[in-house]
């Protein structure tokens, strides 16, 4: 999704989606990976050479039992372990929340689910950045009252990277496949694949990991039937290695 595009990011990064398709899923991107912060990157009082960088080895265990979340919160998992492995974990269950049908046309479910995962600075910003984008979204997919029923919002993580981690600060890369679109042959866009790359800033916060910031950008992505320009077989090899696999969701 088009809204981190700063020098320094893994160059594999891309978008293979065009004509009606990519004009709703890129509003959809937009709207997705809006900044919940208050404009800058939290501090955890650490200086330079506190932080952490976190292995660059691929993880294939799903994580440990510890750091599974306790509790559910407006049906978003929360309570996480104080730990890198939780802070992993956080970051893709409370994207995951983020990508249901109800969250996109549900405004009190919408609400209910970022005062759940959403640092306390952050989440007036994030509500308002969503409930305007979300209604963007809605109108690009052709959602009205009458068929909001036909939305398809899905999504799963293909991957997990850790760029920064301390106690109170973590920066957590989410590689997700989603399915978004209309079941309904008069809409605009019909269900689609989507591949975008989150970056999420979680902050350690009332015991649990709460999110502080969330940027995004497209792929990386596949060929499928209605791409043209597909991220390329090296591009996908590198990403592999830099993503490690999934936690299991608590």
């Amino acid at each position: 999704m088009p809204t981190d595009t700063q020098s320094g990011k893994p160059w594999w990064r891309g978008i293979a989606i065009t004509g009606t398709i990519f004009l709703a899923v890129v509003t959809l991107a937009v709207v997705m990976g809006l900044s919940g912060g208050s404009g800058g990157s939290p501090s955890d009082g650490s200086s330079d050479d506190q932080r952490q960088t976190a292995p660059t080895e691929r993880n294939n265990t799903g994580g440990d039992a510890k750091s599974t979340a306790r509790n559910l919160v407006s049906g978003v998992p929360v309570g996480y372990a104080h730990s890198q492995a939780g802070a992993v974990q956080a970051a893709v269950n409370y994207q995951v929340a983020r990508s249901s049908a109800a969250y996109f046309t549900d405004e009190e479910a919408r609400h209910a689910t970022l005062t759940a995962m959403m640092t306390s600075q952050a989440l007036d910003r994030q509500i308002r950045n969503d409930d305007n984008g979300m209604q963007q979204v809605l109108t690009s997919l052709g959602i009205t009252s009458a068929n909001e029923g036909e939305l398809v919002a899905r999504s799963a993580a293909m991957g997990t990277q850790v760029t920064t981690y301390t106690d109170q600060v973590a920066t957590v890369e989410v590689w997700m496949a989603g399915l978004v679109g209309v079941t309904d042959e008069n809409a605009p866009m019909p269900v689609s694949a989507s591949w975008t790359t989150y970056t999420l800033t979680l902050q350690w916060q009332s015991a649990d990991w709460k999110l502080a910031s969330i940027t995004s950008v497209n792929g990386p992505t596949p060929l499928d039937a209605g791409s043209d320009d597909p991220t390329s077989v090296d591009e996908f090899r590198t990403a592999d290695r830099e993503f490690n696999a999934p936690p299991y969701a608590g």
